[in-house]
């Protein structure tokens, strides 16, 4: 029984050794990629909003300004697939009276979600918004349209700074670098839009348009085998 449990120990430890080389014969280093691009659409929300007792011609009222705002914005250059109208909103008007919350009626609002491509266009839009009474203008963020490929571009820089990353290393332990034999992608990418501060005022000059570039990142954990 003796002999039987030095025997398993013995097993047991050559196994942990055989182990441990072959996590030794491997190296694991991390890459990073970053891609800049300047944002190609520009991105805002206007909202109309009507305060009133009758629910019906506050409707009709909202609707009409929505309407000439589609129309307005249709005639400059902004495509229907970029245009989205179709946020309403109907809840109770409340004043303060005393003590008491006393309702006057009904709030009714739309929200109209707008996508740019001609940055140009957008000081004489925000002149008519104000013209055809919209109640806000806000929202505004600077975006890169196709993402996707950006991202895709940033993971093979990441993948590439990996493999110089380990060559580097092998070079200074004096070993040859093998093939890859794990990729893990560390992040998960979710577009980031780029706010804009601007005001109105700011955006009344065309000149004053500068989106600056995005800076899209990959970053992935390349392990390889060491030769």
């Amino acid at each position: 029984m003796r002999i039987l449990i030095i025997v398993v120990t013995f097993v047991a430890l050559i196994s942990a050794v055989h182990a441990h080389e072959s996590t030794s014969n491997t190296i694991s280093v991390n890459g990073q990629g970053n891609v800049e691009q300047v944002p190609d659409i520009l991105k805002f929300t206007i909202s109309v909003q009507e305060k009133g007792v009758d629910s019906t011609m506050l409707s009709r009222a909202v609707n009409n300004t929505v309407n000439q705002i589609l129309h307005m914005l249709t005639n400059n250059e902004v495509l229907e697939k970029d245009i989205q109208a179709m946020s309403i909103s109907l809840h109770p008007w409340y004043e303060r009276e005393g003590q008491n919350s006393v309702q006057k009626g009904f709030v009714f609002s739309r929200n109209i979600n707008v996508t740019l491509r001609n940055f140009s266009r957008y000081p004489l839009i925000l002149e008519q918004l104000f013209k055809l009474d919209a109640s806000r203008v806000e929202g505004f963020r600077y975006e890169v349209e196709d993402q996707q490929s950006a991202y895709l571009n940033a993971l093979k820089l990441a993948m590439k700074d990996a493999k110089t990353r380990a060559k580097e290393l092998m070079t200074m332990s004096n070993k040859k670098l093998g093939d890859i034999a794990n990729i893990v992608e560390v992040t998960n990418y979710r577009p980031l839009a780029q706010s804009s501060s601007r005001s109105s005022v700011v955006f009344a000059e065309s000149s004053q348009y500068l989106p600056g570039s995005n800076v899209i990142s990959a970053s992935v954990t390349v392990t390889f085998n060491i030769e």
